[in-house]
């Protein structure tokens, strides 16, 4: 590969982690076509950041550490673009970003088909116990006089939290099922829903209406534990909870208190609050609570889905183009000029 100096911008993903998501390996050729080079790093320290980034236009940050602070992004004079792959930005300090005039982008639309096929698998397991009588079988048990309580779909309410792309692939992919669907979300109006056939409603309304609710809203300032005691409180009894949005939407200690009380019936939770899930969390010895480790959006597909979208917003920066996806669009009237 030539020499990063060969090129006329860099790009770097600054935390490489291979679990899931590695690099496609298209990449580089896709960048040096439009003029920039392309380095990976696994970097876990903001010291590690600054070695590799300090002449980057644009940083793609994969994982969900705090490694883009107000420290780091002060240290970045070359930077153009902050690039978060997925659709939360949390992990950004998206407001010292906008005052030095950096672009904040993120990848809403990669993975649409395979969270909002988790969030709908979650409260399926939730409502008809597949896993653990899974569990149960493979233990040489025949749990056929104990299936645990369950309910028919049709005719109940699915409530969505959050009525972006996910939320509408969940009402979409649910067409059918003969459930009435009510969504909040306050930056959708009733006539973008109509088409789905959703009743959009307000916070409150929605809690004390959905037999069953999924999460798929952004973690933000005003969503932070959004579903706390107060929350709790107003749901219909025997609801059923899914988040695959982020963990810190629900206040942890309240759900386990409504789930330990009977309010909440069960919850299917692919994020939680604290990632790994601590060992010791009561969450892992609740029957009536489904876990998986984070991993809704993954397939094959979203993930070369990511990588060219990635590549797109990195060629749009280099070349002088606004990106989609600016999440910072008040940044637009002082963008830091290209060097």
């Amino acid at each position: 590969m030539p020499d990063r100096d060969a090129f006329d911008a860099h790009v770097v993903l600054i935390d490489y982690s291979k679990p899931l998501f590695p690099p496609m390996g298209f990449e580089a050729e896709r960048l040096a076509e439009a003029g920039a080079s392309w380095e990976v790093c696994e970097c876990r320290t903001a010291e590690q950041v600054l070695e590799v980034a300090q002449d980057a236009v644009v940083v793609v940050l994969q994982s969900v550490r705090p490694l883009l602070t107000r420290e780091v992004i002060e240290q970045l004079p070359a930077c153009r673009c902050l690039i978060r792959a997925g659709a939360g930005y949390d992990c950004i300090d998206v407001a010292a970003a906008t005052e030095h005039g950096i672009m904040v982008c993120n990848t809403p639309t990669y993975c649409v088909d395979e969270v909002a096929d988790h969030a709908i698998a979650l409260l399926l397991d939730c409502l008809r116990h597949v896993s653990r009588l899974d569990r149960a079988m493979h233990r040489g048990e025949q749990p056929h006089r104990e299936p645990g309580r369950t309910r028919r779909m049709r005719g109940a309410t699915l409530g969505i939290i959050g009525f972006g792309p996910i939320g509408r692939r969940v009402a979409q992919s649910v067409q059918g099922w003969d459930m009435d669907i009510v969504a909040y979300d306050p930056y959708v109006s009733q006539e973008q829903a109509d088409p789905l056939g959703v009743q959009m409603t307000s916070f409150d309304a929605l809690l004390e209406r959905s037999d069953f609710i999924t999460i798929h809203c952004p973690l933000t300032p005003e969503t932070y534990h959004m579903l706390d005691d107060e929350a709790f409180s107003k749901i219909k009894p025997d609801c059923i909870l899914v988040n695959d949005a982020r963990g810190a939407i629900v206040d942890e200690a309240a759900l386990i208190r409504a789930l330990e009380s009977g309010r909440l019936w069960a919850a299917g939770l692919d994020v939680t609050e604290q990632e790994p899930l601590p060992e010791d969390s009561p969450l892992r010895r609740m029957e009536d609570v489904v876990l998986t480790p984070h991993v809704a959006a993954y397939s094959p597909d979203s993930r070369a889905d990511l990588y060219e979208e990635i590549c797109e917003v990195c060629i749009d920066v280099v070349q002088g183009r606004i990106p989609r996806f600016v999440v910072n669009r008040e940044v637009l009237d002082h963008l830091r000029p290209a060097h």
